[in-house]
């Protein structure tokens, strides 16, 4: 393998020692594009945006048409929520280097700052010269279609949408997963908050204390800032014999480990120290932990729901929590990337074994626990009580208002995150962390829910508002009333939902 394909690898499987290596390297190559380029995406890997604009900067005074680099500072200024100026940094991207990406994101972020006219202009530009198989389309005539209809022209919408499902028709999974990765891309900056395991300590201990009953997450401390707080709980009855350690943006299991003693965590930077679930539900003796699926439909109204199916993934050992074991992340991490090589990671090849190796789908985990005695629909419901814990606080978060406040109604598609649950010994399921852009490929079991899923985000939220036979006087309302097509749209969704279960939100606490 290459070099730089090495140094892509390691950023992508242990990004602390990537940084500290790109960092060094760039040191002693100042002058070096390629190794400042790196730095750049070993930070954007962490969400690290401030660090990785410098970068991207950087590598534009070696290079001022570095193609990468200008589109690098783009994302990076959307990633911090700097709209304006991305767009600028966009619009320069695209016309030094004509790619029909930077383009498409200028119409993008041109729809999310209001201006209307110019969106539709650069996108029906974009459509007109970009070759048949360019992935820019189908995301463009979505994007389109919606930026239409918040201009009040329903029925030019409706004709680039019913071109978009007829390629969606002849390539569900394809057109549908390939949407779910560009809107999760660019969905509000503000979620990429939540896929740091430190803010999403504190959103979680927040919310704990206003519904403490709403649902389960474990104790957590960010490190440094709650050493006092941590050492006080080590000291105290309910202290447990098992402590886990994740550095606060590390992704993949990548840095997490195990300890008994939280002396051995206290000195720790970037980190959060939780609780260890030591009596995890066991299948076949291994620990596993599901990935849920959630989606926000609508931030206003809010509507928000959550995934019947899911995936659940194994460690590849059997589970032991005595403190000798500890060490042992075969045994307690049940991340399926870590474990790449080990002898006992099994995963099948047929995506019809739903409960087979180390992957299988939540139903079938819910009914071994049917089997085993225990209640799975019990435990489907505290899931989904679960999911709606953890929107409700986005809620009292101000996640939402923000959003609708800052950008016309539909300037932002339907966010899908996960949710990563570990289901203890009872049967009750725990929170543990959030994804942001949960993956789309992996196994073919993983491959065929994921597929299933995007497909009914995709049939949730591409209907053409105007159908064929629909009464005139409908159809005029449809065209001059905005409130009857956002209402329109939610009929056409709640029809569509596919295996996503509606969320009752309650009223905010």
């Amino acid at each position: 393998m290459p070099l730089r394909e090495d140094l892509v690898d390691l950023i992508e499987h242990d990004n602390a020692l990537a940084q500290k290596l790109l960092h060094d390297l760039a040191g002693h190559l100042p002058h070096s594009a390629d190794a400042w380029l790196l730095v750049a995406q070993a930070h954007d890997r962490r969400l690290e945006f401030d660090q990785s604009l410098a970068a991207y900067r950087y590598v534009l005074t070696l290079d001022p048409k570095h193609a990468y680099a200008l589109g690098g500072v783009a994302f990076a200024l959307l990633s911090l929520g700097q709209d304006q100026a991305a767009l600028a940094a966009y619009g320069q991207a695209a016309a030094i280097t004509s790619n029909a990406h930077h383009l498409r994101m200028v119409g993008l972020l041109q729809h999310r700052l209001g201006q209307l006219n110019d969106a539709i202009t650069t996108y029906e530009r974009l459509l007109s010269g970009v070759k048949p198989t360019s992935p820019e389309i189908n995301p463009s005539l979505q994007d389109l279609a919606r930026t239409l209809r918040d201009a009040d022209r329903p029925l030019a919408a409706d004709q680039h949408m019913r071109h978009l499902i007829s390629r969606f028709q002849a390539a569900p999974e394809t057109v549908a997963s390939g949407l779910v990765m560009f809107n999760t891309g660019t969905d509000r900056h503000e979620w990429s908050h939540y896929a740091d395991k430190g803010v999403l300590a504190e959103v979680l201990t927040r919310r704990q204390a206003v519904d403490p009953h709403g649902a389960r997450a474990p104790e957590s401390f960010v490190l440094p800032r709650d050493r006092e707080a941590l050492a006080a709980f080590a000291a105290s009855d309910r202290a447990p014999s098992l402590y886990i350690v994740k550095p606060i943006r590390s992704s993949g299991g990548q840095g997490i480990e195990l300890v008994t003693q939280v002396g051995e965590a206290l000195d720790r930077q970037d980190v959060v120290v939780q609780r260890y679930i030591d009596r995890p539900y066991l299948v076949e003796g291994r620990k596993g932990h599901a990935r849920i699926y959630g989606l926000i439909a609508s931030v206003s109204p809010l509507r928000a729901y959550v995934y019947s199916e899911g995936l659940v993934r194994f460690a590849p050992t059997p589970y032991d929590a005595s403190p000798e074991n500890a060490g042992d992340v075969s045994r307690h991490i049940t991340n399926t990337a870590l474990h790449t090589g080990h002898p006992d990671l099994i995963i099948s090849q047929d995506p019809s074994q739903e409960d087979q190796g180390v992957i299988w789908t939540l139903s079938a985990l819910l009914r071994r626990i049917t089997a085993d005695g225990g209640d799975g629909d019990q435990t489907f419901a505290e899931i989904s009580q679960l999911v709606a814990w953890f929107v409700r606080q986005l809620r009292a978060e101000g996640l939402f208002a923000r959003q609708a406040a800052a950008s016309p109604p539909r300037a932002f598609s339907p966010k899908l995150f996960g949710l990563d649950v570990l289901v203890d010994a009872d049967g009750h399921p725990w929170l543990i962390e959030m994804q942001r852009a949960p993956a789309a490929r992996g196994a073919p079991l993983v491959e065929r829910v994921n597929g299933e899923l995007f497909c009914d985000v995709f049939r949730m939220s591409h209907g053409p508002l105007i159908e064929d036979g629909m009464p005139p006087d409908e159809i005029a309302r449809l065209v001059s009333d905005p409130q009857a097509r956002l209402e329109r749209e939610a009929q056409i969704e709640a029809a569509q939902r596919g295996r996503f279960i509606a969320l009752d939100l309650g009223a905010e606490v």
